[in-house]
């Protein structure tokens, strides 16, 4: 029942501790206030309405009063001397000074804390490196917003088909039908081992480019000399790269000499700056496209030709998602029979966007993949968290031993802001101080960083990108999240409580903080072991899988010279090699060269549309990569018709129909002939992607293939011997196949590597944490440890009831974290079309990996509790 008159009593005695209220002004005051409740008790309001709009109107006591010392003071503040003033500097000093004084005072716990939080900052810093890297590719060009690259998805089979090549006249045919579409450009790039020579010094390991004149216009490559408007406008012109240029002329000008490429004469017209590594393009001369329609038979005017990659750009403020939804039927409109749409990716996501794309006139050598930057910065945050968590944790759980110290301040005047004061700031001086750590950790790292990356990264780079006051305000962050408990929850004490000498602090609530900090920090540690025993066991499955091939002692080379003009006798002279079991021309085993929807076999539905691909090789292949029938037989030099016919894949006798697939009649292409066999599916691409309905065509294919047995080394100097031979005057290049094969998959290999490195750092940070609550824990119950150990208690015992909180803590974390990692594993295995499976038996280990962890660290701490002497542990304090 609210009582009127004891709350206008309550109210007027605030008054009367207010410094500034005379007895007159308090009477005026309380006649106000019953004035105004009348008022209201006369509008039909009850007691504590009317009591609580009347307070609210006249205000709290603390303004009511700062308001009359106004009127009486004549200061020019106005502020009422109870009032604190702003800070002083010399006090943010002397906070600062005390700061330093308690880092230096406990050693221990400042070096575990600044420890922990420089390991989990430089995590941080290093993966914020390589993502700032991973997004900046192409985005030094001043117009590479405008720029897209023109994709092609091919809807004719049951699944589409995504390429980045596209039909030869899709480029001048948007720029002469759409007015916001500038310019346009082709382009091949990344090939080696073209004949480039100089006054007969040959230079086949350089990388070709070939492109539209217009390429240096949409693509803005500085230029050293050179004019890029007319650079690639004579069809005998070619740009070097400027480490290019050196390397043939030296210290000569290279402008208007000329070098050889193919037998013709190409005159130097101009020389860029060699390409950035964040650049999607990889070549060191460039000559224009037309060359290729008379060395390579390329087909500009035809929309049946895709063997280029075409890039358009856009006038400003032109509306790209309007255009692309008004033109991506624009290969059906010029080509009615083809099932082709057309999208446009913009060249800021090529770097990243670009692995469900079947390319090959881009040999780009480190495509990236957005899954990889989301894991990346996912780990970053999870090291940064988890150290942070870690600071908090040993931040309030030493919280309580500075209780009398709070009291002692009270009592000589401090503030509860002033305290509030100290206490952040202490937690932002260790902040600091491990970010001075985090940068020389980074500065230490870099390094080996790089050689694990792959990239050229640099601790300069975080000035370039802006992110040093972003990382300083991380420090400063964290540096008030970890004091703010600390400081709210001592401040609020009063002098007359802590300082007797029987006050305790009930650790209910930070009991419960602390035990919520020490599962997540866990939780996201086991996250992290779950998703790096996935990329393992990902990574075992690729390196073990049977791929249906053979990969082993196989070298291929390019076949020039005899090797190109008489084959069959350079084949005689390879295999008069005992070492040599067989070879072939070919192509090695592939995703597949050349799909076709100009496919057709007896039976076959006209309203379907299935694309073939293609493997090339000639009567050896099957012998060379050990292939393996499933039904009929491989090519043979005994059946003079077998080059009509063809040999596929069991993927393709699948699409063909139910039953057996040999002796069908097949067209390819618009060639007709038989099925003559059928090989087991192998996988020639990425696991990555599934195996593709494919012909092996009996043709000779651009490399010579050599299986050979025995040492390597001899084998290699056999085999350069022949090309001498062979190839006068050229060197000679080769790769082994598994070397080939392996490169595939150097992203996720990088990626392993770099997840299991940050992963054992957080296991470190968590570890640190774990160690100092332990030693805190410890600390806490030595005279219990010591009544226990006097009253007969094993060491064993001790440190099992140490150790028992932190194991369930940690058992929870796990049962937590294993949702939550599937999840994440899950998705990432989803890029791959054959993988492993998340079996229960890598949360099992995880789990054990964490507890045996959590144990060691734990258990070292208790044992040393456990095996001090009773007599000093009952002296404690």
């Amino acid at each position: 029942m609210f009582n009127l008159e004891k709350a206008i009593r309550g109210w007027r005695r605030d008054l009367v501790k207010n410094q500034s209220l005379e007895d007159g002004y308090i009477a005026e005051l309380e006649s106000h206030l019953r004035d105004e409740i009348e008022n209201r008790r006369k509008q039909g309001k009850t007691g504590k309405t009317a009591f609580d709009e009347a307070v609210l109107l006249l205000g709290a006591g603390d303004d009511i009063g700062a308001e009359y010392f106004k009127t009486d003071t004549r200061g020019l503040s106005g502020r009422p001397p109870w009032k604190r003033g702003p800070m002083h500097p010399a006090l943010f000093a002397n906070y600062l000074k005390l700061a330093w004084r308690k880092t230096r005072r406990r050693k221990g716990y400042s070096l575990l804390n600044i420890s922990g939080l420089a390991l989990g900052m430089a995590c941080a810093i290093l993966i914020f490196l390589w993502v700032s890297d991973e997004l900046s590719y192409d985005r030094f060009h001043p117009n590479a917003d405008r720029v897209f690259r023109v994709i092609t998805i091919d809807r004719s089979a049951e699944r589409a088909v995504f390429s980045g090549e596209s039909p030869s006249l899709i480029g001048p045919t948007l720029a002469s039908e759409y007015p916001e579409v500038i310019n346009f450009t082709r382009v091949q790039s990344g090939w080696s081992r073209w004949f480039l020579s100089y006054h007969g010094e040959n230079f086949m390991d350089e990388r070709m480019a070939n492109a539209d004149p217009s390429f240096f216009k949409v693509f803005r490559f500085p230029f050293v000399a050179g004019d890029p408007k007319s650079a690639l406008e004579s069809r005998f012109s070619i740009v070097l790269t400027q480490t290019l240029a050196e390397k043939i002329f030296a210290d000569a000008d290279p402008m208007g000499r000329t070098v050889v490429i193919n037998g013709n004469d190409m005159k130097v017209t101009g020389v860029i700056e060699d390409l950035p590594p964040n650049s999607q393009f990889d070549f060191d001369f460039m000559f224009p496209i037309v060359n290729m329609t008379k060395w390579r038979e390329s087909r500009l005017d035809d929309w049946t030709y895709s063997q280029y990659t075409t890039y358009i750009e856009l006038a400003e403020n032109a509306d790209a998602e309007s255009l692309e939804a008004r033109v991506s039927g624009i290969v059906r409109r010029h080509l009615p029979e083809s099932k082709k749409d057309i999208e446009l990716q913009p060249l800021t996501s090529g770097h990243l966007h670009s692995l469900h794309l079947s390319q090959w006139t881009m040999m780009y050598p480190n495509p990236g993949n957005i899954t990889y930057v989301y894991i990346f910065s996912l780990a970053a945050l999870i090291a940064l968290l988890v150290s942070c968590v870690n600071f908090m944790n040993l931040a309030t759980a030493r919280a309580g031993t500075r209780v009398r110290e709070v009291g002692l301040r009270k009592v000589a005047g401090a503030g509860r802001n002033d305290l509030i004061r100290q206490f952040i700031g202490e937690s932002l001086l260790t902040s600091l101080l491990a970010l001075l750590g985090a940068l020389m950790l980074v500065a230490l790292s870099l390094p080996v960083y790089n050689r694990l990356t792959g990239k050229q990264l640099d601790i300069q780079d975080l000035a370039g990108v802006g992110a040093l006051p972003g990382i300083l305000m991380i420090a400063l962050l964290t540096g008030l999240i970890a004091g703010s408990y600390p400081a709210l929850f001592l401040s609020s004490f009063q002098p007359d409580q802590v300082l007797r000498s029987s006050f305790f602090i009930r650790s209910g609530r930070r009991g419960i903080l602390r035990k919520t900090l020490v599962v997540f920090q866990f939780t996201a540690t086991a996250i992290l072991l779950i998703g790096t025993a996935a990329v393992s066991s990902q990574m075992h499955y690729i390196r073990h899988k049977d791929l249906g091939f053979d990969q082993e002692n196989i070298i291929h080379f390019a076949a020039y010279g005899g090797f190109e003009k008489n084959w069959e006798a350079a084949r005689a002279e390879l295999l008069a090699n005992p070492q040599v079991l067989a070879a072939c021309r070919a192509f090695p085993p592939s995703q597949g060269l050349q799909g076709s929807t100009r496919v057709d076999w007896e039976g076959k539905d006209p309203s379907a549309e299935v694309m073939f691909f293609a493997d090339i090789g000639d009567y050896d292949f099957l012998q060379v990569f050990g292939l393996r029938m499933a039904e009929g037989r491989f090519y043979s030099r005994k059946f003079p018709t077998d080059p009509e016919n063809y040999v596929v894949n069991q993927t393709a006798a699948r699409r063909i129909g139910k039953g057996p697939v040999v002796g069908k009649k097949l067209s390819f292409r618009g060639r007709r002939g038989v099925v003559i066999g059928v090989v087991k599916d192998y996988h020639g691409g990425s696991l990555h992607l599934p195996i593709q309905p494919k012909v092996i065509q009996l043709q000779p294919g651009f490399m010579v293939c050599v299986k050979f047995q025995g040492q390597p080394g001899a084998m290699l100097e056999f085999l350069e011997e022949k090309y001498r031979v062979h190839v006068p005057g050229e060197p000679f290049q080769y790769q082994f196949l598994d070397e080939g094969i392996d490169a595939r998959y150097a992203a996720e290999r990088r990626v392993e590597t770099i997840i299991r490195g940050f992963t054992t750092v957080t296991i470190l940070i968590a570890c640190l944490g774990l160690f100092g609550l332990a030693a805190f824990t410890s600390e806490q119950r030595t005279k219990e440890i010591g009544i226990r150990k006097v009253l007969g208690a094993r060491v064993s015992t001790i440190v099992f009831l140490i150790s028992r909180q932190f194991v369930l803590w940690v058992l929870l974390a796990n049962l937590i974290a294993w949702p939550l990692g599937y999840w994440i594993a899950h998705r990432w295995l989803q890029s791959f079309a054959y993988r492993t499976r998340l079996d229960w038996e890598i949360f099992v280990l995880t789990t054990a990996a964490a507890l045996m962890i959590s144990v060691l660290t734990v258990g070292a701490q208790a044992i040393r509790a456990a095996v001090a002497d009773p007599v000093k542990s009952l002296r404690y304090e």
